[in-house]
């Protein structure tokens, strides 16, 4: 016989073996006790959480001769059956190869069969989110009344589209993720099952890798299985993931935390040479320093980490040597990091120039770098750290130091004197002029909708009042908001002037005005002639 795979080979049988999902299990299994099975089910949630699994449980439960605490007795006749292949009224369906109209409309056609040896006929209906739009219509209908005796399960991994009128038809049930603890608990009793060696912190780490999926997680296991005929150890799963070698990892994670580029740009390189993609080499990152501020900031952190003991000593250390400030802008910066990657051309040089940004605050001006700046020198105060190189706890010291960078802050912080200047009055421009003053400014300063919906507008000055004329509601919300009319007020910064919006369409009379003045400008006060 063909091997099977660990995933297959230990599939949940019974509501008691599933790990995790005990709200799904209670809600299930009393619904089976009191005769209360619904004609249609929705399980949603990500991979390898149990969702075909309990379908299948499910399936056989309702149907079970004698259940067993809402479990089926896997020991009857009709239990028997339907673990066959043959069984015809348990049909599994996938959507993604499925997925057609015609193949909805066979469904409907077979459902109104009634089932062979049990006493429903359930439809799992895996990947529903594939099916197509008119299939969906097509199922609409028989979903919402079907046969007596049919039973419709759908599971999914992409909830969201799926149609309302589809969810509105079913009970939904949301599985969750599963914690680490347990996976490692299933994964050890399967390695005992099967007379492997191994070391915990190996298992917990086949779990971790997991990431809350039952069914990864254990395809990592069975890849472990073959890949070491020996004791399983920690460092025959990282070889297996592909993980950096940890002891580097560490040492860069150190010295992106002390600032040491030199070392930076050494240790990446090694990491490179030996093949290792610099996705994984970021996402490492992120995990190492995740792993440094769970230790920097929590009480019991190994309880949360189960590292092994030597190691969590090493990382408590390095963790010293950073705040936690720190730690949290290097996780940012290599987050960001990691989702550029997708898009970079040369990702070392991304990964090195992230790195070197999180390792020297000092390169970048951004909030968070001169946060983490102040923070570094208020630690220097507190330390007595020196100048030039050499430590002091004295108190005269650290005065020195406080007065030093109290006087770089107040000549950064101190504003330059400015000379009054006379502004002009706004009586003494054209429109034209003013016009230009405006759609220039706002150009250059990128403001670039505010540019666009001037365009369009009319720009006119009564007396010291610059009057912007809007024909549109949207258009005149748009200027009419407070940061817009800042803006361009202080395109004319250097001249007295109020600024008033006008919305044409609610205002008529002032319209007609606007046109008259327009006349006035272009021919003179006597030549207008306005008759009613």
């Amino acid at each position: 016989m063909s091997y099977v795979a660990l995933y297959r080979k230990y599939r949940p049988v019974d509501f008691e073996s599933v790990i995790g999902q005990d709200h799904i299990k209670t809600t299930l299994t009393n619904q089976i006790k009191e005769n209360r099975v619904g004609h249609a089910y929705l399980f949603t949630g990500t991979r390898g959480t149990g969702k075909t699994s309990v379908a299948k449980i499910f399936s056989r439960a309702i149907n079970c001769l004698t259940p067993k605490n809402g479990s089926p007795c896997g020991e009857c006749a009709v239990c028997k059956a339907l673990l066959t292949p043959s069984n015809m009224d348990v049909i599994e369906i996938d959507a993604a190869s499925n997925n057609g109209v015609n193949e909805i409309r066979d469904l409907r056609e077979k459902v109104t069969y009634p089932p062979v040896e049990a006493r429903y006929k359930v439809y799992i209906i895996d990947e529903v989110h594939m099916l197509t739009g008119p299939a969906f219509n097509a199922l609409l209908k028989t979903l919402e009344e079907p046969p007596k005796h049919a039973v419709f399960i759908l599971a999914t991994t992409e909830v969201h589209k799926i149609p309302q009128t589809i969810l509105s038809r079913c009970m939904r049930f949301d599985f969750k993720l599963i914690d680490a603890k347990e996976i490692a608990t299933l994964v050890a009793k399967i390695f005992d099952d099967i007379g492997k060696e191994y070391s915990n912190e190996a298992v917990m780490a086949i779990a971790k890798a997991g990431e809350g999926s039952i069914r990864d997680a254990l395809s990592i296991a069975d890849t472990c299985v073959s890949y070491s005929n020996k004791k399983l150890e920690y460092a025959d799963v990282l070889e297996v993931l592909g993980a950096s070698d940890n002891g580097k990892l560490l040492e860069l994670v150190k010295n992106i935390l002390i600032g040491n580029s030199a070392e930076i740009f050494n240790l990446i390189d090694q990491t490179a040479k030996q093949g290792k993609g610099m996705s994984v080499l970021c996402k490492d990152i992120i995990s190492i320093t995740r792993d440094l501020l769970v230790i920097k900031t929590s009480p019991n952190a190994n309880a949360i980490l189960n590292l092994p003991t030597d190691k969590f000593e090493e990382m408590k250390k390095i963790s010293a040597l950073a705040s936690e400030t720190f730690m949290i802008k290097v996780l940012e910066l290599f987050s960001f990091c990691e989702s550029d990657l997708r898009y970079s051309t040369n990702p070392r040089v991304l990964v090195e120039t992230t790195a070197l940004r999180a390792g020297i605050p000092e390169n970048s001006y951004d909030i968070n770098s001169l946060l983490l700046r102040v923070s570094k020198l208020e630690e220097q105060v507190k330390k007595g750290v020196v100048v030039n190189n050499a430590v002091s706890d004295t108190s005269a010291t650290q005065t020195n130091l406080v007065a030093k960078i109290t006087s770089e802050i107040v000549q950064e912080e101190k504003a330059p004197v400015v000379e009054k200047v006379e502004k002009k009055k706004l009586s003494s421009l054209t429109n034209e002029e003013a016009t230009a003053i405006i759609i220039s400014g706002l150009r250059k300063s990128e403001r670039y909708m505010l540019w666009a919906k001037l365009q369009s507008a009319k720009i006119t000055i009564q007396g010291e009042t610059l009057v912007i004329s809007v024909s549109t509601d949207s258009d005149y919300e748009i200027l009419n908001m407070e940061d817009s009319l800042a803006s361009i007020k202080n395109e004319l910064k250097e001249i007295d002037a109020e600024v008033k919006i006008i919305n044409l369409s609610k205002e008529p009379t002032n319209k007609v005005l606007d046109e008259i003045e327009e006349m006035k400008s272009k021919f003179g006060v006597d030549t207008v002639i306005v008759k009613k």
